[in-house]
């Protein structure tokens, strides 16, 4: 029973497919203005140019930074999936929340670490699960916390420092991504059938295509987002 078991695994993951893509904004490069950071965090920066603000990481071609994408739809009902036994990691580095954005499944530990020589604190603006507000002084251990419920985006803060954001989607599956510098993203091993592809921005928001998926690699699955009202650009 256990060989058929594996027999019957391997063939589902040959049949699992990639989907890639990539993500762009149709319109002028938007502008990234320095950010207002306190002394202390000034500090930090000796030698370095100082962070400019990363709501809107647009390359010169238009590919954005930072979208996470994900199946929204078209997955079997009931069919579960097994959380990593490794944390997410959500790390304070010169004053930023680092990634911005990532992907954890429910239940699975999410660790939060504060690597820097000043106090921060990270709190929690959840709905669905409960939210928390943890102080992180220089030099003490990571805090772990598990989420029970699906849900996402959760905006997470800083409130000694006020320009740090970052985000989060509690998942109950292993089928999402986040874009890189190019745009591009990549979600594996999506088993045979018709979904839909979901995206999401913290400023341009969502979109969504439908995808069929069989039994080899599906490509150039790309979105293109439309310049916000009002913003400034280069």
């Amino acid at each position: 029973m256990r060989t058929l078991t594996l027999l019957i695994l391997s063939a589902a993951t040959a049949l699992a497919a990639d989907v890639s893509g990539v993500i762009k904004l149709n319109g002028p490069q938007p502008k990234r203005p320095p950010l207002q950071l306190t002394p202390e965090s000034r500090k930090l920066y000796e030698g370095r140019p100082y962070p400019r603000d990363e709501v809107e990481l647009v390359s010169a071609k238009g590919e954005i930074k930072n979208v996470f994408v994900y199946i929204r739809k078209g997955l079997p009902a009931g069919k579960t999936y097994a959380a990593p036994k490794k944390a997410a990691l959500l790390d304070q580095q010169r004053s930023m929340f680092r990634p911005r954005i990532q992907g954890l499944f429910v239940g699975q530990d999410f660790a939060m670490r504060n690597s820097d020589p000043i106090i921060h604190n990270v709190r929690s603006l959840s709905q669905e699960n409960r939210p928390f507000n943890i102080a992180q002084p220089a030099g003490t251990p990571d805090r772990l916390k598990r989420f029970s419920d699906q849900e996402g985006p959760i905006e997470l803060r800083c409130d000694y420092h006020r320009w740090m954001r970052a985000f989060i989607f509690v998942m109950d599956h292993p089928f999402f991504a986040v874009t890189d510098a190019q745009g591009h993203f990549t979600i594996k091993k999506l088993p045979p059938g018709e979904y839909v592809l979901a995206t999401w921005h913290e400023s341009f928001g969502e979109n969504k295509q439908s995808i069929q998926v069989r039994n080899s690699e599906l490509k150039n699955v790309n979105f293109t987002y439309k310049p916000k009202k009002g913003l400034n650009f280069e």
